[in-house]
């Protein structure tokens, strides 16, 4: 665990292995979560990429161990990103993002071809329907808020152990973050974007994904893109189905030369 300093901020990393500093194991995957969320949504698959490869999961600022201010717009996130891979000694890498991760994804793909390896985007899309009385309401209702989220994320054969312990650790991002991730999402417009994707791309969605007409469009829009529908998950697919996820990730990064 460390943090690197982007554009003023202290930004919190986990990693096996230093990055730059030594030759990586297998592939870099940076992992980069989405809204509400931190960096321990990736605490299966983080120790399994691990025995192969070289997993970065990162907290986006504002939340988890990362400093604040939180970031409020797509544009901010791209040069966000394009400072963090310059800190962390990245040339080239597969970008791994959930939800929102997976749309910030897409636009530093569409903008730095040279350093995007491969791309996989897991229950993500070009663009998010959220209304503004959505994002108003993180002012006034915490807790309704968090619960019309909450409500989204899981296959109804979900357990509910599962959906408390991942619901517990959300609501630790603070209401502000929360607010801003959706301000971000409002500004996501990537449909005109996918064309220019070139590298290869793993999709992959629940079968019960409330949102999985983005995950379609994703692949419907990126040519060298493979969809992979995993049964039994909503949303919270890294969770939910930890193993399965594992199996497709890993499959797909050894088809990469």
């Amino acid at each position: 665990m460390a943090h690197v300093t982007v554009e003023g901020r202290k930004v919190f990393y986990q990693c096996p292995r230093e990055p730059g500093r030594a030759a990586p194991r297998g592939r870099l995957v940076l992992l980069v979560h989405g809204a509400f969320d931190d960096h321990r949504l990736w605490r299966h698959l983080c120790p399994a990429l691990a025995e192969s490869h070289t997993p970065i999961a990162i907290d986006l600022p504002g939340r988890g161990g990362s400093d604040g201010p939180a970031i409020k717009s797509a544009a901010a996130y791209l040069r966000f990103f394009g400072s963090l891979v310059d800190a962390l000694g990245l040339e080239r890498f597969v970008f791994f993002g959930h939800s929102m991760g997976g749309s910030m994804a897409v636009e530093f793909a569409a903008h730095h071809p040279e350093r995007t390896e491969a791309l996989v985007l897991m229950s993500s899309a070009p663009r998010w329907d959220v209304r503004q009385e959505d994002v108003l309401l993180w002012d006034t209702d915490w807790d309704r808020a968090h619960r019309e989220n909450e409500g989204l994320l899981y296959s109804k054969k979900t357990p509910r152990a599962l959906r408390e312990d991942y619901e517990r650790q959300m609501r630790k991002t603070p209401a502000a973050s929360c607010k801003a991730d959706l301000e971000t999402c409002r500004t996501f417009a990537l449909d005109g974007l996918l064309g220019r994707i070139g590298a290869p791309t793993l999709v992959v969605c629940g079968d019960e994904e409330h949102w999985i007409d983005g995950s379609q469009a994703l692949h419907r829009g990126i040519a060298s893109s493979r969809l992979e529908l995993v049964p039994a998950a909503g949303h919270a697919i890294a969770l939910e189905q930890p193993e399965r996820l594992e199996a497709i990730v890993n499959d797909f990064l050894r088809t990469l030369r």
